[in-house]
């Protein structure tokens, strides 16, 4: 059950990573980007996580 829920969530954050870097042209060092890019990064380390005790 977290494991799906953490998973949605990666997904939502990157969507929305790939919508406000489309409305940025791309400025990837935005510092809009750059706060859910690490969002995005803590997310899949814990889903690593739990990857790895399953």
């Amino acid at each position: 059950m977290i494991e799906k829920s953490v998973q949605e969530r990666i997904r939502l954050l990157r969507e929305e990573l790939y919508s406000i870097s489309n409305q940025l042209n791309y400025e990837l060092t935005h510092p809009k980007l750059v706060t859910i890019s690490q969002q995005l990064d803590q997310l899949l380390n814990q889903y690593a996580k739990i990857e790895q005790k399953a």
